[in-house]
């Protein structure tokens, strides 16, 4: 029996995917409470460089780094640029302007935006049925986006943060769809290190002109555990285990667990923050996950009687 057959196996790799989903689902909330006091651009930089801290360490424990390859940094200038730093600029200010709850809902979106993105690349093709739950799931987005204190409404700021959200979704899909092949190459640990350090400086470039170092004079223990949670657990140690989980059982496979995320922070939003979602924005929900059920459904395989032979072309 392959290793990748075993019980144990399996159940480590799931256990990894929970884990990050669990981690990624409170994030929202633990960043709200952090964003009370700080900014969040330099809310952001400073979880940013708490994560990159501990990739490095974990990347000196382990010694897995290797040399990149030429052909390779494309590939690593794409998830960083567009699946990591596009998604850490939008999501902070996307968390900033919704809430909590609204904002795990939205990260509920990510096995939509990696078929979309395997559709568009062909990696992978849309049947009418995935066709409906991606349909589904727009339209859960916009009840999320009108459906603010109770009822219809457009508050400019709101509905910026549920598009910013949608917009980082959409990065992170990026990244969980081409990160697979690097894996392949080179430890989870060296890649997420790469990849953070180009969000990094990147970030570093776009928050220069607002950023000061009076903002962190002064702040409250809540707001530094905040940051230091934020930038251990969700990001480091969550994406490497949402990484390693990737190269385990593949990107359309491990975008399931991102049903996970809404589950864990609504239910953190609403105990620790109190926040209360309206019958419009539960009814968004509640479309969402639908539309990422039908997505996620497995069709019905045709008996063996009625396979192709291996090797046998149309």
């Amino acid at each position: 029996m392959n290793k990748e057959q075993t019980f144990g196996y399996r159940l480590l790799t799931h256990s990894m995917l929970v884990g990050a989903a669990f981690f990624w689902g409170t994030n929202p909330m633990i960043m709200k409470i952090g964003m009370r006091e700080l900014h969040p651009v330099p809310f952001n930089a400073l979880r940013l460089s708490v994560g990159l801290l501990a990739a490095g360490i974990l990347l000196l424990l382990t010694r897995s780094w290797r040399p990149v390859q030429r052909t390779d940094l494309p590939r690593f200038l794409l998830v960083g640029v567009a699946g990591f730093f596009l998604f850490q600029l939008c999501y902070s200010f996307g968390v900033n302007y919704t809430s909590a709850s609204v904002a795990a809902i939205i990260l509920g979106t990510l096995p939509i935006n990696v078929a979309l993105i395997t559709r568009l690349f062909r990696i992978e093709h849309l049947s009418r049925r995935k066709v409906l739950g991606i349909a589904a799931t727009f339209l859960g987005v916009i009840l999320i986006a009108l459906g603010k204190h109770g009822g219809i409404g457009l508050a400019g700021s709101y509905v910026f943060g549920v598009v910013l959200l949608v917009i980082s979704e959409v990065g992170y899909g990026t990244y969980t769809v081409f990160v697979k092949p690097l894996t392949l190459r080179y430890s989870i640990y060296q890649i997420i290190f790469i990849i953070m350090s180009v969000s990094v400086l990147l970030f570093t470039a776009v928050s220069l002109p607002v950023f000061s170092p009076s903002a962190f004079i002064g702040l409250k223990p809540i707001t530094w555990f905040s940051a230091v949670f934020s930038g251990i657990f969700p990001l480091a140690i969550g994406n490497i285990l949402w990484s390693t989980g990737v190269k385990r059982i593949g990107s359309t496979n491990a975008s399931v667990y991102g049903n996970l995320p809404p589950v864990f922070g609504v239910l953190a939003g609403i105990i620790i923050l109190r926040e209360v979602l309206s019958p419009m924005q539960l009814l968004g929900a509640l479309i969402i996950l639908g539309g990422v059920a039908l997505v996620n459904k497995q069709g019905t395989k045709k008996p063996a009687s009625l396979r192709k032979p291996e090797g046998v072309s149309k």
